[in-house]
């Protein structure tokens, strides 16, 4: 764990999510008199790995959690990184490594949704810069619904230096870019591969989108010509696995 710091998150899901991964659980609260069996079933499978359970006033519960709470929170350790390196050794040897980098992501609900995306399409790695990224706090936790307890992450000083370890490393780097010449039904994502999503209204920075080996545009069919960052990247990543499950059954 890469410090002691404590993070709080909210929501019946996130909550279950954690103490069943295992994840450091170190007290669940709840809103009151317990009645809903979902919160019930989670603090029996708490009290099974010794976990503190607190019963807070309604009003003070309500004093310091979001309304979406779901009447139960948890104080639980904060997310570790892993080094680069780790991700490639845990790729499995019959699968391309597929990595998420994220430039700039500020929002903590696209932090969250992406993380749960990544998780639900297979990615090996998700990857995020030292600074200029949303915290992994509340919003991100309970927006990914649980996936954070789950999916491997890894901290670099920055996604330029991410990008230049694709390189040394065999692996293509993508970026997502609402100006590209080609758009992702035009290329090739079978191989080793990282997508590199931008922020919300400014997209890639200079320097990473100079860098990347591709840029790619998701195809628009409406009146308006960009998607929030974390629907673009579920969107982005559909299409790799689409492709890379196409090109296995051709080979079977």
């Amino acid at each position: 764990m890469k410090g002691s710091r404590k993070i709080h998150i909210y929501g019946k899901q996130p909550v279950n999510e954690a103490v069943e991964s295992g994840w450091p659980v170190f007290e669940i609260m709840v809103r009151g008199r317990v009645d809903d069996q979902f919160i019930k079933s989670i603090l029996e499978k708490a009290r099974l790995r010794g976990i503190g359970i607190s019963v807070m006033e309604p009003g003070d519960f309500d004093s310091r959690y979001a309304k979406a709470s779901q009447g139960v929170a948890a104080r639980v350790g904060e997310v570790p990184f892993k080094e680069l390196g780790q991700l490639l050794e845990e790729v499995p040897r019959h699968q391309d490594p597929l990595f998420v980098a994220l430039d700039g992501i500020q929002d903590p609900q696209n932090l969250g949704s992406i993380c749960r995306t990544s998780h639900a399409m297979g990615v090996h790695g998700l990857i995020v810069p030292r600074r200029r990224i949303a915290p992994f706090g509340e919003g991100a936790f309970k927006a990914s619904s649980g996936a954070v307890f789950y999916q491997t992450i890894s901290e670099v000083p920055n996604i330029h230096h991410f990008v230049q370890w694709c390189k040394r490393n065999g692996v293509w780097v993508y970026g997502l870019d609402a100006a590209a010449q080609k758009s992702l039904w035009e290329m090739d994502l079978t191989g080793p591969i990282a997508l590199v999503v931008g922020s919300e209204g400014h997209g890639l920075s200079r320097l990473v989108r100079e860098r990347c080996d591709f840029l790619a545009g998701i195809p628009m069919f409406g009146n308006i010509d960009s998607l929030n960052a974390g629907v673009a990247c579920a969107m982005a990543l559909y299409e790799v696995q689409r492709q890379r499950n196409f090109h296995q059954r051709l080979d079977m």
